[in-house]
């Protein structure tokens, strides 16, 4: 379930981001993949320091992948202006 949820994670992030930030360049599925990559990297950093596996769910690691969607769509965002 870990992975599907960081996936689920990723695309509320995107959804919400697109939703603060509406005139921001790339377009709503550009938007998605980064939340989801970011929540994928995120999850990932979170099963490798153990606070959470791929098949399981820990609320940290689902925090670990809420900063992960977070941190890579904003910083794409700040380098494409």
């Amino acid at each position: 379930m870990g992975l599907l949820s960081w996936i689920i994670i990723g695309l509320l992030v995107g959804f919400v981001t697109r939703r603060f930030f509406p005139g921001r360049p790339g377009g709503l599925v550009a938007t998605l993949v980064l939340a989801v990559v970011g929540a994928l990297i995120g999850g990932y950093i979170s099963a490798f320091f153990d606070y959470g596996t791929l098949a399981g769910m820990d609320p940290r690691a689902m925090l670990i992948a809420l900063a992960g969607a977070l941190i890579m769509v904003l910083l794409v965002r700040k380098l494409r202006i």
